[in-house]
């Protein structure tokens, strides 16, 4: 009997150490454990040890966390990030889920290099391919599930504006018009999607760094392939089950160093692989050739343009946003001509983007 009493009472020390160290976690090291794929061919893909911090707005204009991203003193444990951001990763530390939380809505996620440094990981997509699972399911109208890129500054504007750096997820900037503590910067949008309708833009910038905050997009919905993307079987990519989005950066050249010719993409479902719908004039991709036949803002060119942020590397960016309350809020994504809103809304939304995998150009999926 005292047997068993010793060993349970060693049994719940180690789990509350484990719990505290759990919580302890973020703190220390300044973002959580995360693992991405680094692929080489095929079925030949290693694990990269990465980390996930909070962007420092969100940490300052809700929580009055850390609002001045030049004195920034507060880093959120793993059960904050929970709490105040609705963040959480999979115990494989591959997946990512975010809640809705009403307190803060749609908080940027960022990519880091990892745990204990104070770097954002940059990657470079010219001539490469990159996947990853995203699960939307709960995401309805009014909402936002975004997937994608920006060129940061590798270091969250330390050198250059001495803010405190990519552990508290400073030095943000997009293509949208320049704020407070914000410039204007390349931005690809991999995926800005709900349930309900999805869209791929690139958001180029000419030399004086202006940048367009429309870009140039592909929309399946408004270019008439109202059946591809939505909810239930009778849609080519079934929303209301996890799907695979899979997008190739082409090159002119097929190099490296090359200039973007298109961007393709591709969908994985079921075990089918789904094509990217071809639209009015033969596309079937993003390119300047497409971007002229829309008539879609395309400032400086795909091709030399957006090649630019390719070339100087771009942070990933995750996150869900909108407003629960209003399905009418995100009309430029999902209401007509854009896509069918509202017709669905929940009011528990998650997201969840997972095995994260880039490579060489058919290495991923």
């Amino acid at each position: 009997m005292f047997l068993l009493v010793i060993l349970a009472l060693a049994h719940c020390s180690s789990a509350n150490d484990a719990v505290e160290n759990d919580l302890n976690q973020a703190r220390t090291t300044g973002a959580l454990d995360f693992t991405v794929q680094v692929c080489s061919s095929l079925g030949k893909c290693q694990p990269l040890a990465t980390g996930l911090v909070v962007d420092n707005n969100w940490r300052g204009v809700y929580y009055n966390l850390c609002y001045d991203p030049k004195r920034c003193d507060k880093i959120p444990t793993v059960s904050e990030y929970q709490t105040l951001f609705g963040l959480t990763v999979s115990p494989s530390r591959t997946h990512l889920n975010l809640t809705y939380v009403a307190n803060a809505p749609g908080p940027r996620i960022y990519l880091t290099t990892g745990p204990g440094t104070n770097s954002y990981q940059m990657v470079y997509l010219l001539n490469r391919e990159l996947s990853f699972d995203v699960d939307l399911s709960t995401v309805g109208c009014g909402l936002n599930a975004a997937f994608f890129f920006v060129a940061m500054e590798a270091d969250g504007g330390t050198k250059r504006y001495g803010y405190k750096g990519p552990v508290y997820g400073t030095g943000y900037c997009d293509a949208q018009l320049a704020s407070t503590n914000k410039p204007t910067c390349h931005e690809l949008d991999i995926i800005e999607s709900n349930s309900l309708t999805t869209l791929l833009a690139t958001h180029t910038c000419n030399a004086s760094q202006y940048c367009e905050p429309t870009g140039c997009g592909f929309m399946p919905y408004p270019l008439g392939q109202t059946k591809f993307y939505g909810r239930g079987r009778t849609f080519s990519v079934d929303t209301t089950k996890p799907f695979t989005v899979v997008t190739r950066f082409v090159t002119v050249d097929g190099k490296d160093t090359g200039n973007l010719k298109e961007i393709q993409r591709f969908y994985k479902q079921n075990g089918r692989i789904i094509p990217n719908p071809t639209v009015g004039g033969n596309f079937n991709s993003v390119s300047d050739a497409y971007c002229r036949y829309y008539g879609l803002n395309n400032l400086g060119g795909l091709s030399a343009s957006m090649t630019q942020g390719l070339k100087k590397g771009m942070v990933l960016t995750m996150g869900l946003w909108g407003d629960l309350k209003n399905p009418d809020f995100m009309g430029w994504l999902d209401k007509p001509p854009y896509g069918p809103c509202p017709v669905y809304s929940n009011p528990n939304p998650r997201v969840t983007y997972g095995n994260i995998k880039y490579g060489p150009i058919g290495s991923t999926a």
